[in-house]
C-alpha cells in the first residue's frame, strides 16, 4: 500500500468516526422525568377531565388533587368547598372546566389551572302529565354584535317521545318570547327569527340556536300529555367562539374593559394548560392545535366512555391511542391523559410526581400539582377494579399503588445517551404477581420485558445516530390466570394490544346501577396498567 493510499484510508476512517460522533453529538434527548427526585417522589392521584360536584366522592377513591370539571356553565369549582377543605387539609384544589361549542371546531377541551368561565345552563323540572310546559329562563345576556356577541347566544334543547303504548307520532309546538332563532356558527338571524307555535315532530331539529333579545326568555311547549312526553328541556350555552380565541382566553385571560385589567386565564402562568378531550379531530388538526401554543399540553389517550377511542360497534378500535403515536412521529411534544370523564366509578387517572408537599402552603401545593401537568411529570394509570368476596365492584374502584420508580436516560462512558432505564413497583403481588415492561417507539412495540426493571438500548443507524423519534414506556401487572382459570403468560400478554390487556377479566357484571361502564355490562378489569409520557429524540 502506498503512502497516499494509507493516508486516504486513514482519512476515511477519521472522517467516518467524526461523522458518527457529530451525528451523536447533535442529538438531544428530552426526558420529562429528568429532574424527578425518584427516591422521595410523592404520587398524587389527579384528573384532568372529571365531571362531578362533590369532591368527597373522589377523595374516597384516593384522589388528592381535585380540579373538578363542569359544564353549563363551564365554570371552575374552585376553591374547594370550605367545609370539605377544613375536613381534609391535604386536599389540593385547582381551577378547571370543560369548554365546548366552538364555532370553527368540534373539539372539547379542558383548561386545567385556568379560571376561564363560559356558558349558562338551566334544566327546569317538569311535572309528569302537565301540559303545556312553560318556563322563563332568567339571567341571560342580551345579544350585542359589537361587544362579546358570544355571550348572547344560547342553545335550547327539546326532546320528546310518544307515551308508552301510544303508536301515534309525538308532536310538540314551540313558542319562544325574548329571543330570535339564528344560524349556528354565523349567528345570522334565521328568516325573521320569530318562533311562535312552531310544529315539531320526531324528525324536527332538537336543538335551536337563539339570540337573546332580553335578559329573560319565555319558552312554551304545547302538546297532548296523553300522547307525548317531554324527555329533555333545557337552555344551555357554550364557548360560541373560534377555538383560537377561546384558547387565548383560557391561557392568557380576557381584557375586562370595566376594570381595565385581564381576568380569567391561568391562575399560575407557569403551570397547567390545555388538554384536548376525546380527540376525533384527526392528525393534521391535532398538530395545528398543539402548534398554537406550548401550553396546549396533549390529548386524552383513554376516556372511559370510549376506551382508547373505540365505539359501540367497534370497541377494540384505538384511534386516540394511535393518534398519540402519530403525533409523536411528527416530532411534537404531546402528553397523554387518562380520564373517566362523566363515568364516576370507571377507570382512568393521571398520577402526578411531586415532592415536599407537606412543607408547602395551600397555593404552593396547587402550583406544584399544576406544574407537574405543565412539565409532563405524571403518568397514566388504568388500575384493576376492586371487588369484594362476591365479585361486586367496591370502593376505591380503580385505585392502585402500581407506579414507576425510575424512568431515566442512561449515558455511556462518553456521556452520550445509550438508552432508557425503567423500574416499577407497587403491584398487589397476591393478585397480580407478574409484571411486564413494554417499550414503544415510532416503529411500534420494540420489546416487552419480564420483571420490575428493564433497559432499552436506543436503536442506531449506520452513522451511529439514534434511529427512533421517541420512546414510550408502558408497564402491566397481571395475574397468572384470567377468565376464571385460563392461563395468562408473559408471551400471551406481550402479544396483546393495550385494549386487550385493559379487557382482561374474570367476570362480566351488570354494573349499570353504579354507572361504572357504558351500557352496564362490561368486563371487570383485573390488570394494572401504567403509561409514561414520551421521551423525545431531537435530531
Amino acid at each position: 500500500m502506498t503512502n497516499e493510499t494509507k493516508k486516504g484510508a486513514l482519512a476515511f476512517i477519521v472522517c467516518g468516526a467524526l461523522s458518527s460522533f457529530c451525528a451523536r453529538a447533535a442529538e438531544r434527548v428530552e426526558n420529562p422525568y429528568a429532574d424527578v427526585p425518584w427516591h422521595k417522589a410523592e404520587y398524587l392521584h389527579s384528573f384532568s377531565h372529571q365531571h362531578g360536584q362533590n369532591p368527597q366522592i373522589f377523595w374516597d377513591m384516593g384522589y388528592r388533587h381535585l380540579p373538578l370539571s363542569n359544564y353549563y356553565p363551564s365554570k371552575p369549582i374552585y376553591p374547594l368547598p370550605e367545609a370539605f377543605a377544613r375536613k381534609y387539609p391535604d386536599a389540593i384544589g385547582g381551577p378547571n372546566a370543560e369548554q365546548h361549542s366552538l364555532t370553527d371546531s368540534g373539539i372539547h377541551f379542558n383548561a386545567i389551572g385556568s379560571l376561564y368561565t363560559t356558558g349558562y345552563g338551566y334544566t327546569p323540572s317538569i311535572k309528569a302529565g302537565t301540559a303545556p310546559v312553560e318556563h322563563v329562563f332568567e339571567g341571560l345576556t342580551v345579544f350585542d354584535p359589537q361587544n362579546t356577541p358570544w355571550r348572547g347566544i344560547y342553545r335550547l334543547d327539546v326532546e320528546f317521545a310518544p307515551r308508552e303504548g301510544v303508536n301515534v307520532q309525538a308532536e310538540v309546538s314551540l313558542t319562544v318570547e325574548g329571543a330570535i332563532r339564528a344560524k349556528w356558527r354565523t349567528f345570522e338571524t334565521l328568516d325573521d327569527g320569530v318562533v311562535r307555535d312552531l310544529p315539531l315532530t320526531a324528525k324536527s331539529a332538537k336543538s335551536f340556536c337563539l339570540k337573546a333579545q332580553s335578559d329573560s326568555v319565555r319558552v312554551k311547549l304545547g302538546f297532548d300529555p296523553a300522547l307525548t312526553k317531554i324527555t329533555k328541556f333545557r337552555m344551555m350555552q357554550g364557548v360560541n367562539r373560534p377555538w383560537r380565541d377561546a384558547f387565548r382566553a383560557a391561557l392568557d385571560g380576557t381584557l375586562d374593559d370595566s376594570q381595565g385589567k385581564r381576568i380569567e386565564g391561568l391562575l399560575y402562568p407557569d403551570a397547567g394548560g390545555i388538554t384536548i378531550n376525546h380527540p376525533t379531530c384527526g392528525l393534521e388538526a391535532m398538530l395545528t392545535l398543539l402548534d398554537f401554543d406550548p401550553r396546549v399540553l396533549g390529548l386524552e389517550v383513554w376516556n372511559h366512555h370510549t376506551y382508547f377511542g373505540g365505539s359501540l360497534k367497534n370497541p377494540a378500535a384505538m384511534p386516540f391511542y394511535d393518534l398519540w403515536d402519530d403525533v409523536l412521529r411528527k416530532g411534537r411534544r404531546c402528553y397523554g391523559f387518562f380520564v373517566k370523564d362523566h363515568c364516576l366509578f370507571g377507570r382512568g387517572r393521571n398520577v402526578l410526581l411531586v415532592s415536599g408537599l407537606e412543607r408547602l402552603a395551600v397555593r404552593e401545593k396547587e402550583r406544584a400539582a399544576l406544574r407537574a401537568y405543565r412539565t409532563g411529570c405524571f403518568f397514566g394509570l388504568l388500575g384493576a377494579m376492586s371487588v369484594d368476596a362476591s365479585g361486586k365492584v367496591v370502593p376505591p374502584y380503580d385505585n392502585s399503588a402500581f407506579r414507576f420508580t425510575r424512568i431515566a436516560v442512561r449515558q455511556d462512558a462518553r456521556g452520550e445517551p445509550s438508552g432508557v432505564d425503567v423500574a416499577v413497583t407497587g403491584a398487589d403481588r397476591t393478585k397480580r404477581p407478574h409484571t411486564q415492561i413494554r417499550f414503544v417507539t415510532d416503529k411500534g412495540v420494540a420489546c416487552a420485558e419480564k420483571g420490575e426493571s428493564a433497559f432499552f438500548a436506543f436503536p442506531r443507524d449506520a452513522a451511529g445516530a439514534i434511529s427512533c423519534r421517541f420512546v414510550r414506556v408502558e408497564a402491566f401487572a397481571y395475574p397468572s390466570t384470567h377468565l376464571s382459570g385460563k392461563p395468562l403468560t408473559h408471551d400471551a400478554v406481550a402479544a396483546m394490544s393495550v385494549f386487550q390487556i385493559a379487557q382482561l377479566h374474570n367476570r362480566v357484571g351488570d354494573l349499570s346501577k353504579i354507572y361504572l361502564y357504558p351500557n352496564g355490562e362490561e368486563p371487570v378489569g383485573i390488570a394494572d396498567m401504567i403509561f409514561a409520557q414520551p421521551i423525545l429524540v431531537r435530531p
